[in-house]
C-alpha cells in the first residue's frame, strides 16, 4: 500500500513537472521568434547582445520561490562556467525527473539491498547525474581554457608590443580565440565597453574561471596599471611559466601514472567479482543479503569501496 502511494505520487508529480517544462519550452519558442523577428527587423546581433546581459525574462513560479535559497548563485555560476544555457531552475527540475525515474527503477530490480534502500540508491543517483554531468562539462571548460590560456597571453603581448591598447587586444583576442576562452575575454571586452572599470571587468573573469594562472593574470595587469611597466613582456614571461608547469605536470602524470592504474584496478575488481557471481552463483549472494550480518558485511564492503576510491584519488592526484 506505501509503495503504490509513494508510486502514485511520483507518476503524478513527474507528468506535472513534464508539462510545466512543455509549457517552458513552447514560451522560449515563441521567444525565439521573437528575437528572430528583431534581428531581421533591425539587421543587428541580438544574439550577442543577450549572451552579454544574461536575458532577465519573467521567471516562473519555481523559479522565484527557488531563487530564495542561497546555493542557487552558486548553481548558476556552475552552469556559466559549464558553457550549459542553463537556469539553477531547469537544472533542479531535470534532476527531479530523473531521481523520480531512479525511484521507480529501484521499485523495480532486485537488489541485495532492502526495497526502501534500493529506491533511495536508484533515486539518488538518478537525481545525481544531471549535476554530475554539468561539473564533468565545467571540468572540461576549465581543462580547455587552460590550454588556450598561455598563447592568449602570447597574443595580448603580441599585440601590445605591435602598438595596440590593452583595450583593444582584448576585444582583439575575444573575436579570434575560440570558446571557452573567447566567451570568457570577449565578456571582459563588453564590459570595458560598457564603461566598467578595468578592475571590476578583470574581477568578474576571476571569479567565471577560478584558475591560479588567471590571478597571476590579473594581478600582473592591476599591478602595472598603478606601478607602470612593460605589460608585454610581463605577459610573455607568464606564459613561459605557464608552459613550463604544463611540461612538469605532464612529467608528473606519466610519473604516477602506474599508481592511478592501480587504484582503477583495486576499485573496479569487486564490482566486476559480484557480477559475475550474481551470474554464476547468484545463491551464494542471496544467502548473505538474506542473512542480518551477511547484509552489515555487504554495507561495510560498499562503505569501504567508496572511502578506498577517494583515498585512492588523493594520493595519486598530484597538484602541480
Amino acid at each position: 500500500m506505501v509503495i503504490a502511494a509513494v508510486l502514485f505520487f511520483v507518476v503524478f508529480v513527474t507528468v506535472l513537472v513534464c508539462v510545466g517544462l512543455g509549457f517552458s519550452y513552447f514560451r522560449s519558442k515563441q521567444k525565439q521568434q521573437i528575437r528572430s523577428m528583431l534581428h531581421k527587423a533591425e539587421a543587428t546581433q541580438v544574439e550577442q547582445r543577450t549572451e552579454l546581459l544574461r536575458p532577465a525574462d519573467v521567471e516562473d513560479m519555481l523559479s522565484r520561490l527557488l531563487r530564495r535559497f542561497q546555493f542557487m548563485d552558486r548553481l548558476d555560476l556552475i552552469l556559466e562556467q559549464s558553457g550549459k544555457n542553463w537556469s539553477a531552475s531547469k537544472l533542479l527540475v531535470i534532476s527531479f525527473i530523473t531521481l523520480c525515474i531512479g525511484l521507480l527503477v529501484g521499485m523495480k530490480v532486485r537488489f541485495m539491498l532492502p526495497p526502501s534502500l534500493t529506491m533511495m540508491l536508484f533515486g539518488s543517483v538518478g537525481g545525481l547525474i544531471p549535476l554530475l554531468l554539468v561539473l564533468r562539462k565545467r571540468a572540461k571548460s576549465m581543462r580547455d581554457f587552460e590550454e588556450q590560456f598561455p598563447e592568449a597571453l602570447d597574443f595580448l603581448s603580441r599585440s601590445m608590443r605591435a602598438g595596440h591598447g590593452f583595450s583593444v587586444a582584448l576585444e582583439m583576442l575575444s573575436a579570434d580565440s575560440p570558446d571557452p576562452l573567447g566567451s570568457a575575454f570577449r565578456r571582459i571586452s563588453n564590459d570595458l565597453q560598457l564603461g566598467s572599470s578595468l578592475e571590476v571587468a578583470l574581477g568578474k573573469l576571476v571569479v567565471l574561471v577560478p584558475l591560479v594562472d588567471v590571478r597571476f593574470f590579473v594581478s600582473s595587469v592591476l599591478l602595472q596599471q598603478e606601478t607602470g611597466g612593460n605589460l608585454g613582456e610581463i605577459l610573455s614571461k607568464l606564459a613561459f611559466i605557464i608552459r613550463e608547469r604544463f611540461r612538469l605536470k605532464g612529467q608528473v602524470k606519466a610519473a604516477s601514472a602506474h599508481g592511478r592504474i592501480t587504484g582503477l584496478v583495486l576499485v573496479l575488481m569487486p564490482i566486476a567479482v559480484t557480477a559475475i557471481m550474481s551470474v554464476t552463483s547468484p545463491e551464494y549472494l542471496r544467502e548473505l543479503a538474506a542473512d542480518h550480518v551477511g547484509r552489515i558485511m555487504i554495507y561495510g564492503a560498499i562503505g569501504g569501496q567508496i572511502l578506498g576510491f577517494f583515498v585512492i584519488r588523493k594520493i595519486t592526484n598530484i597538484k602541480v
